[in-house]
């Protein structure tokens, strides 16, 4: 028996002599197996993690594109329409999101364009404007009744924009009133409309107001022009071949102002503007006759009557296509993104009184404008008094020009000189 205590005893001793034998080495060994168990269960954490993070994703991802609520359903329209309403970036939808759901939103803009096929302008036979509002008296001839012919300014902050400043600031060599701070970056006149828009120029020589259109994420220009006998459709003198500059079309046709007007073949952005869609009439000469049956013909007839229809009418003096209508016999017909997204937009329209609306909004420029809907737009021009409108050509193409220089910025790759356009229409001296 005590023997065997010797036996065990001794084993003992040996045992810890082994341990204790290269106490560094195991100390060593212990910290490298809890470095090594340290990072298993990182591994394990990052891989959790990454399944969380994983199914977060996936979750927002079905919630962003198959929900229902109405914030995210409206902005995954919205941005649906604004790719797939560009030439060269649809990929932009079409590569995150499937078909199916691309296919629900612009099915409902390809319903919108059917539903105006019955929608055509209709005149009454006295809204003629053969004897059209000559604004060419000098300042001194017109300043009493201003406020009549120019009721659309706010007449406060117009006394307060004359009272500080001299004659000699606010008219031109001949006697005319002419403010002009239209460009897209001058400083503000403090002059509004009375719908509260800041105005930056008046031509009383010529019958024009412009107002500086600015809300949530857009800027732009729209032009009130009293006499719509000085409104015309000019044609590029490259037709054909190439299209031209929209300020040497107007240039080239003594125009004081003029926005781009026809939609032109573009593949991959390259399009010189020669090939337009659409026919295209002006001063009564046919430069092109085939009709796009998918757009609406705008049109100006021998009575000044500005006219959104489905073909071209008898007494027609200037015509050219696109789409969407806005505005139909005093109706509004659109509202919302529509099915066209945030877009540069360039867009025309005719009081019931026959002065003529014309505006430029830009865009795709985040900063300073990334662009408008046509709700929105077909909202302002519904609200100076728009009786017909139509949605002209957009995007990089979207530009104003006035007195000699491009007002608005387009968001072409040379924004100082916009892109090659078909025609344009023009405001031409009074």
């Amino acid at each position: 028996m005590g023997s065997e205590r010797e036996d065990k005893t001794s084993s003992w001793v040996v045992l810890e002599e082994e341990l204790v034998e290269d106490p560094k080495k195991a100390k060593k060994q212990l910290k490298a197996a809890q470095k090594a168990q340290k990072k298993r269960k990182k591994k394990r954490h990052r891989l959790r993690n990454g399944i969380i993070a994983m199914a977060g994703l996936v979750a927002l991802y079905c919630v962003l594109v198959f929900s229902h609520i109405p914030f995210i359903e409206k902005w995954r329209t919205i941005y649906i329409e604004t790719a797939m309403g560009t030439m060269n970036h649809q990929w932009l939808a079409t590569l995150f999101l499937p078909q199916s759901v691309i296919d629900d939103v612009m099915n409902g803009r390809k319903a919108l364009e059917l539903q105006q096929k019955d929608d055509n302008s209709m005149w009454d036979r006295k809204n003629t404007f053969d004897d059209p509002q000559k604004a060419i008296d000098t300042w001194d001839d017109i300043k009493d009744q201003f406020s009549e012919a120019y009721a659309e300014i706010d007449q406060k902050s117009f006394a307060a924009y004359m009272s500080e400043h001299k004659r000699s600031e606010v008219l031109d060599e001949d006697g005319y009133l002419l403010i002009d701070a239209a460009d897209y970056d001058a400083e503000n006149t403090g002059i509004t409309t009375i719908y509260g828009d800041p105005v930056c120029a008046i031509d009383t020589r010529n019958g024009i107001v412009i107002v500086s259109l600015k809300g949530d994420g857009y800027s732009g220009r729209m032009a009130i022009v009293k006499n719509a006998g000085q409104v015309k459709l000019a044609v590029s003198h490259t037709l054909g071949s190439s299209g031209s500059y929209l300020k040497d079309i107007c240039k080239r046709n003594d125009a004081i102002l003029g926005i781009n007007a026809s939609g032109f073949s573009d593949p991959e952005g390259s399009g010189n503007g020669g090939e337009a869609f659409g026919m295209i009439l002006a001063n009564g000469k046919a430069y092109r006759t085939v009709m796009d049956t998918t757009m609406k013909v705008i049109s100006l007839d021998s009575a000044n009557r500005l006219n959104v229809s489905n073909t071209l009418l008898d007494g027609t003096r200037d015509a050219m296509q696109f789409s969407p209508a806005l505005v139909i016999n005093g109706r509004q017909l659109i509202s919302g993104s529509s099915g066209w997204g945030l877009q540069p937009r360039s867009v025309i329209g005719q009081m019931a009184n026959g002065q003529m609306l014309m505006a430029v909004v830009d865009g795709r420029q985040p900063g300073y404008s990334v662009g408008i809907t046509l709700g929105d737009l077909t909202d302002i021009l519904y609200q100076y008094g728009a009786y017909q409108a139509c949605n002209l050509d957009g995007g990089s193409s979207a530009v104003m020009y006035y007195r000699g220089r491009d007002i608005t910025r387009s968001s072409a790759v040379t924004p100082e000189k916009g892109r090659h356009i078909p025609d344009a229409w023009i405001v031409t001296a009074n």
